[in-house]
């Protein structure tokens, strides 16, 4: 039967040294017992098992070191037992829980692997690479390197579900074919060799691949493009893309298309709901901050234009807005209306991490569109308090000169002055506008008043 495997690049060699002028002799106390597979006793920690995972889920957890169970060539060690039940967790709130809440007890008791099997130690390869997990014939899913695994780092515990949730890609795969579709998009380009000095994570990118390992063949891309967008997320993929050139970014986005499509057509399931809900449980419960709408901001990955517009907008009627925001809009509104203006909507382009870029659109009095431009520099203390800067460097520009206008600066003055008056917090706001529309929505509230807030939509 074949293994389908996942390798992480990283193991460069083991160094024995040894020397024979001294050797000592001790006694190790090791209770093997707490290892032994034969005729076991049910322990407190197995009683957890059954009540949390073998009874609501009927998946075995096999955690005695079970040598028939790995490849009998490889030399792997136990897992810890102190490592056994946050690996349990992890698995179940990232992995079963998300995939139940979405798509349902059913499909979550159908489709699941039916037993994780967990090692402490890496599965070393001949290649210089190292066996992080497989899965074996749809029912089995096999975890490595569990025993340095970090629970307080978010970052380990994304890298470890990632492996899951790669693979049970596999098995989903193995009940509905990938798409022909998704091959033919960089088929030209697969690379059996993928641990080569050929094959660069740079070069991998910009041919449109998700990692160095998803270049191998399409079965292991499809399974990293969804382990990719579920456990590193929506932002972080679309910041890749866009960073590997126009040739990339249409083929990741053309690929990512035909994942969240593969899930919806095949097996009911909202892809995006289910992005909500991994990014989600990393964040409250993993602390997780790259998923927060404040990282996305520091690390410059808000790559669309947030749109604030009060007229086109159904999502105001639909999710509400701040009465102290309608009183700024309203002020802008009269303060333009004087001279026969009246504003349309206003974008903001987040230019870097720290400069962001207020793009207003307004019409004159015969109805004529205009645009004015106004900049802000963007500071985020310790604390994650955000407070904006207005700045004008005297760039010679239609849009910047409108904006000086004395007219049109004195009717965007209201909401110019509330951007500089006060401390914020950045969010994906309105929270009522619940996990269907994770991402399509963020913005301000001042800081200690979140009634006092304005979002967009991106």
């Amino acid at each position: 039967m074949t293994l389908k495997h996942i390798f992480y690049i990283g193991f460069t060699g083991l160094l024995l040294a040894g020397g024979g002028s001294c050797r000592k002799t001790e006694t190790l106390d090791v209770d093997m017992s707490r290892y032994n597979v034969d005729n076991p006793q049910q322990t407190e920690l197995d009683n957890w098992i059954t009540g949390q995972l073998t009874d609501p889920y009927n998946i075995q957890l096999v955690y005695r070191f079970e040598r028939n169970l790995t490849d009998v060539s490889r030399d792997v060690s136990p897992i810890k037992l102190e490592q056994v039940k946050p690996t349990a967790e992890a698995i179940i709130n990232i992995f079963l829980k998300t995939y139940e809440k979405v798509a349902g007890p059913t499909f979550i008791k159908t489709y699941t692997p039916k037993q994780f099997v967990l090692y402490g130690s890496p599965s070393y390869n001949s290649n210089g690479t190292i066996t992080l997990g497989t899965a074996d014939g749809g029912r089995r899913v096999v975890l490595y390197e569990l025993n340095d695994l970090d629970f307080n780092n978010a970052a380990q515990v994304s890298r470890k579900m990632r492996t899951i949730h790669h693979e049970f890609t596999h098995i989903v795969n193995q009940i509905v074919a990938i798409p022909p579709e998704f091959r033919k998009v960089t088929n030209a380009d697969y690379f059996e060799d993928w641990t080569s000095s050929d094959n660069t994570a740079g070069d991998a990118q910009a041919l449109g691949f998700v990692s160095r390992y998803a270049r191998s063949q399409y079965t292991e891309d499809f399974a990293e493009m969804t382990a990719h967008l579920l456990v590193e997320g929506q932002l972080w993929f679309d910041a890749y893309a866009k960073a590997g050139g126009d040739d990339a970014y249409e083929k990741l986005k053309r690929k990512e298309a035909l994942v969240v499509d593969y899930f919806k057509q095949y097996f009911n399931i909202n892809f995006r709901d289910l992005q909500y809900e991994v990014a989600k449980v990393l964040r409250e419960e993993y602390n997780d901050n790259s998923k927060s709408f404040l990282y996305a901001l520091q690390n410059n990955l808000i790559a669309n234009p947030l749109v604030v517009d009060f007229n086109a907008g159904i999502h105001y009627t639909e999710f509400g807005q701040s009465e102290q925001f309608a009183e700024v809009w309203d002020a802008v509104k009269s303060g333009l209306g004087v001279n026969g203006r009246t504003p349309v909507n206003f974008n903001i382009v987040f230019l870097s991490s720290s400069v962001m870029q207020i793009r207003h659109s307004y019409t004159n009095a015969a109805g004529s569109s205009f645009s004015a431009w106004y900049d802000f520099n963007i500071t985020v203390d310790a604390n994650g308090d955000i407070t904006f800067e207005r700045f004008d460097d005297g760039t010679n520009r239609a849009e910047y000169n409108n904006g000086r206008n004395s007219q049109v600066a004195a009717g965007f003055k209201p909401l110019n002055d509330y951007l500089d008056g006060h401390v914020f917090r950045g969010d994906w706001i309105p929270e009522s506008a619940g996990p269907r529309n994770y991402l399509k929505f963020g913005g301000f509230y001042v800081k200690d008043d979140p009634a006092n807030y304005f979002y967009g939509k991106f």
